[in-house]
């Protein structure tokens, strides 16, 4: 079967989930969210793309972007999904698939500011909701973006979250007002049927038979190198997630519950 065609409507943002493959809790770490902004970073550079939200979590990533021109999401994410790739595998020294097949996206009419507000809110919601934070505050997510009012070198303020006051300062006490009326629902449990746990055994013991770690002989050449033994990235990526964090991280007197 033929897969649905994305809905690309001119003028919108999208809410972009972006999940691990196999739902694998593969950017827990902190080193490995840093390639992801960094990566990220890159993008903005490359393509014509405004981030009004952004949370990483240990299995699945949420992006709230508008593209200058929407017909160029496809292609966007096409990049970032690779290039992310192509690094965290060259990082882990692994292979293979690192993502999912496919993204999810959610096109937003740019007038729609309830909306808009509402998934902004559920991004940076994801930490809380999921027992990692306490509060919204958290390094990977910018959150602290709108609340504090500074520049962590990747984000923008959503027109939506503009249009709650007069003022800047006005903005952040609603938005952070309303974000502390969320109530997270929580989601049914998954069906378990023979099939999927039988399956689970079969991956379970597959991964015990093969420790070793493999390199594809196909993959890409990227332009740098990685050093696996000392978990290093390039010291200008390290200085974008430097900043994000900075910006957007806990500081005394934010709640925090633990880490990964």
């Amino acid at each position: 079967m033929a897969r649905a065609k994305r809905l690309l409507p001119s003028g919108c943002s999208f809410h972009i989930t972006l999940r691990c493959n196999s739902r694998q809790f593969l950017i827990a770490t902190g080193l490995r969210r840093d390639v992801l902004l960094a990566v990220l970073n890159n993008a903005q550079q490359k393509f014509a793309v405004r981030v009004y939200g952004l949370c990483l979590m240990a299995n699945h990533l949420h992006l709230l972007l508008k593209p200058t021109n929407a017909k160029d999401l496809p292609r966007l994410m096409h990049w970032f999904a690779w290039y992310s790739a192509m690094a965290l595998n060259r990082l882990s020294g692994r292979c293979g698939h690192f993502w999912e097949a496919r993204y999810f996206s959610t096109p937003i009419h740019p007038k729609d500011h309830r909306r808009m507000l509402n998934t902004l809110r559920y991004i940076h919601a994801n930490p809380k909701a999921a027992g990692v934070r306490k509060g919204f505050f958290d390094p990977y997510s910018n959150y602290g973006h709108y609340s504090r009012l500074q520049s962590d070198g990747i984000s923008e303020w959503s027109p939506a979250f503009l249009k709650l006051s007069a003022t800047l300062d006005g903005c952040a006490k609603r938005y952070e007002r309303f974000c502390q009326r969320y109530r997270h629902k929580s989601k049914g449990a998954p069906k378990c049927h023979w099939g999927s746990r039988m399956l689970k055994r079969l991956v379970s013991s597959a991964r015990t038979r093969s420790k070793k770690k493999r390199v594809s002989p196909g993959q890409q050449q990227l332009p740098f190198a990685f050093d696996i033994r000392l978990n290093q990235i390039p010291e200008d990526w390290h200085q974008v997630a430097v900043r994000f964090r900075k910006a957007n991280g806990i500081r005394d007197g934010d709640q925090t519950l633990k880490l990964w």
